[in-house]
């Protein structure tokens, strides 16, 4: 994980800068801009003595929008023996600054490289997902418990009206009979949706 130099921007009134005092890292860092009050430039500058250890990666002229945290990504290279500067930070066109005394630090490992624990685990494949059962296909096919009932009144209905019709022979009650006959697969076709 990157370390992080938090510098907090605006809190107390515009151009107010909190930073802290000192930072030591022997790896790249960034340095966190969080503003919490109106949109302020910030410039960010690291003095020659820092700068033979780190480089900013950014321009160091900033813009840094109302309510936002920007990232100033700072690169390190390698060092023999402890390198101290000055990190500069400055808002309001330099009215207000704020120096960090940074120490870039030998890379105590050298080209260690760290070894999560989980590494020493061996990689199992994903297990191939299972494919459903027949009777879970099915399920999935066939209507529910609650529309069976519906689906057999419908059915009965129909025949009902069918055989009034068939045994009335009467236009009025053939047309009646088509009613309740469109009422029925208006209702299925509604529960199937």
């Amino acid at each position: 994980m990157t370390p992080v130099l938090l510098v907090e921007l605006n809190r107390g009134q515009l151009h107010d800068i909190e930073a802290p005092a000192e930072f030591a890292t022997s790896e790249p860092f960034s340095v966190e801009l969080r503003n919490h009050g109106e949109a302020v430039h910030v410039h960010v500058r690291a003095d020659e003595s820092l700068s033979a250890a780190a480089r900013i990666e950014t321009d160091g002229n900033l813009f840094v929008e109302r309510e936002t945290t920007q990232s100033v990504p700072v690169g390190v290279g390698p060092v023999d023996g402890p390198v101290t500067g000055t990190l500069e930070v400055a808002t309001g066109y330099g009215s207000e600054t704020r120096s960090v005394q940074v120490t870039i630090e030998p890379d105590p490992g050298g080209n260690a490289v760290d070894v999560d624990e989980t590494l020493a685990n061996p990689q199992r494949p994903d297990p191939e997902p299972e494919t459903p059962s027949l009777a879970e296909r099915l399920a999935g096919v066939l209507p529910g418990r609650r529309v069976v009932p519906v689906l057999v009144l419908g059915v009965v209905a129909i025949a009902v009206a069918a055989a009034v019709a068939n045994a009335v022979r009467s236009p009025a009650v053939l047309v009646g009979a088509g009613i309740v006959v469109g009422a029925v697969l208006v209702a299925i076709v509604a529960l199937f949706r």
